[in-house]
């Protein structure tokens, strides 16, 4: 994979998860995209960790959502 279709990949990833959060949880895509880029999954997302790319969006969006609901305790 070149490195210009790995980063249209993850901009593809990145989008569907955020697309999911808003779904979900009934919350604006702004307030998704920002609770998105702010979680640390988001960061192991990019760089490849534990294959979480591989992940459905919908399992990752509760991931991040529940990353979320605990840094707000």
């Amino acid at each position: 994979m070149t490195e210009e279709s790995r980063l249209a990949f993850l901009a593809n990833k990145s989008a569907n998860i955020i697309k999911s959060l808003s779904d979900l949880y009934k919350i604006s895509i702004q307030e998704a995209t920002d609770i998105y880029y702010q979680s640390d999954t988001s960061e192991l997302i990019a760089d490849g960790i534990s294959d979480l790319q591989c992940r459905s969006d919908k399992y990752l969006a509760t991931l991040i959502w529940d990353e979320h609901q605990e840094s707000a305790k």
